[in-house]
């Protein structure tokens, strides 16, 4: 292919590449799209769909009050959690613009046809009723797909960014190639380059910089396109990245199998709130007996769940009856019966809190684990995102290590690093992707119509670190 040029290069084409080629598309300019795969949604077309809003129409229409101030302090008790375990740095700013943004991506995507099921409350994480259910994740592409069509974006499906260009400080464009290793080309962007291509939970060799080796190479569900492309790109021409440790684990499950299922250790019994926080999840299999734990669901949901139960790290055991289910995998028949019996008889019941362990989050509809064949699904420890990404400003501009908005360059989505360490809320990485890269997106078009436009006049910009080192010399010097 030759040469390419154009207003934006959107790198990437999850939830922020959609948004930011949405929004760029509606001011106007001309729009390339660089994806390696050969659709749009990137994981969240294969992810659970859970979303989370602030001051949503959704919490209006259930007389739920929510405010940023609240989903703020939400935020900051995530990050407080966090900062025994990982390197934390979280801005506050990005935060309260993603709150203030998010019922706007509410009403885009309900005006385009996306439609929300119910709330999946989450006390523990969310104080308020806020993180919404998809009917149908595909909804997220097909509502988007009509902006990849318009006369002025052209979407170059399997493809990968390979090395951004630049001249006298600013970001030109973006070396492309063929993900099937044909010639790479350049695409050259007038304004700017928006970094969207996702995290780099699918590289263990990059994960490998942050993490022990062991914990690097555990296993991943997801696509295997999130290899860290933007961040290596923006990391060799200044970007600073914040938040690369923070690659929490989990048990490796869809959360819409959590929600059907139970989970019992080789005694045959239930051991936790399978649908509580993944760190609580990740801590309760550490205290079972050789880490070994089993969800177990019946045919109904097996059936409707056999896509995401493909992708376990193990495969799934079925019989046909549960004392023959738990033969197989090693546990005490009569304990594992009780169990169910237990659970199912809570959901035939009028409480709406596991006696327990407290769980809240319960099968759609109430429904009891009760139809033969049985499935039981070994739990397995691995990751399935990351927190790392570049400092922007806020208006998603990527920040260098001295503080300075590079010219031509913007990040969202799990390029970026400043929304995601409080992800674990849950509903973040999705609805943050979409409403920062919207900003993005926006932002990067409108350079082109004012040439004399300052970088990051509608952001923020950290201290610079080598004006950092100069203060922290004077400050010796003072004190001696």
């Amino acid at each position: 292919m030759p040469d390419l040029t154009c207003d934006v290069v959107v790198l990437g084409t999850g939830p922020a590449g959609m948004a930011a080629v949405s929004a760029a598309a509606a001011e106007g300019v001309e729009v390339v799209a660089v994806e390696p795969m050969q659709h749009i949604g990137g994981n969240a077309v294969w992810s659970t769909g859970y979303l989370a809003f602030v001051g949503s129409q959704m919490q209006a229409d259930q007389g739920i009050v929510d405010d940023v101030e609240t989903f703020v302090q939400d935020a900051r008790r995530m990050v407080d959690l966090a900062k025994d375990q990982f390197g934390v740095i979280w801005d506050e700013d990005i935060v309260r613009l993603f709150a203030r943004e998010s019922a706007e991506t509410y009403r885009i995507l309900t005006d385009r046809g996306v439609r929300f099921t119910r709330f999946i409350p989450r006390p523990k994480q969310h104080s308020i009723d806020r993180m919404a259910a998809i009917e149908d994740t595909w909804m997220l592409a097909r509502a988007f797909q009509p902006d990849f069509e318009r006369p002025n974006v052209k979407a170059l499906y399997g493809h990968l960014g390979k090395r951004l260009t630049t001249q006298d400080g600013r970001v030109t464009g973006v070396v492309v190639a063929p993900v099937d290793g044909g010639e790479p080309f350049t695409v050259t962007a007038r304004s700017a380059v928006v970094l969207a291509s996702g995290g780099y939970q699918s590289n263990p060799a990059l994960r490998q910089r942050y993490q022990p080796e062991f914990i690097a190479r555990g296993p991943y569900l997801g696509i295997d396109t999130c290899r860290g492309d933007g961040h290596l790109m923006g990391q060799a021409i200044g970007g600073d990245l914040i938040n690369m440790t923070f690659v929490p684990p989990l048990v490796i499950v869809s959360s819409s199998v959590v929600e059907d299922a139970i989970a019992v250790n080789t005694a045959g019994v239930r051991f936790h709130d399978e649908a509580g926080p993944y760190e609580e999840r990740v801590k309760r299999l550490h205290e079972q007996p050789q880490r070994r734990a089993f969800y177990v669901m019946d045919h109904v949901v097996a059936t409707e769940k056999a896509t995401l139960l493909s992708q376990m790290p193990e495969p799934p055991v079925q019989a046909g009856t549960l004392p023959e289910l738990a033969e197989l995998i090693g546990v005490p028949a009569d304990a594992l019966v009780a169990t169910v019996e237990r659970w199912n008889a809570f959901l035939a019941s009028d409480a709406t809190v596991d006696p327990d362990f407290g769980r809240v989050v319960l099968p759609p509809g109430r429904r009891r684990c009760a139809t033969g064949p049985f499935t039981a699904v070994p739990m397995i420890e691995g990751i399935n995102f990351c927190s790392g990404g570049f400092t922007t400003t806020t208006d998603m501009q990527v920040v260098d290590v001295f503080g300075d908005a590079i010219r031509g360059l913007f990040a969202a989505g799990d390029c970026a690093g400043g929304l995601n360490p409080v992800a674990d809320l849950g509903g973040i990485h999705i609805c943050g992707g979409l409403t920062l890269g919207r900003i993005a997106g926006r932002a990067a078009a409108r350079g082109v119509h004012d040439p004399n436009r300052k970088p990051g006049v509608q952001g923020h910009s950290l201290p610079s670190m080598l004006d950092t080192r100069i203060a922290l010399v004077h400050l010796e010097k003072s004190a001696n």
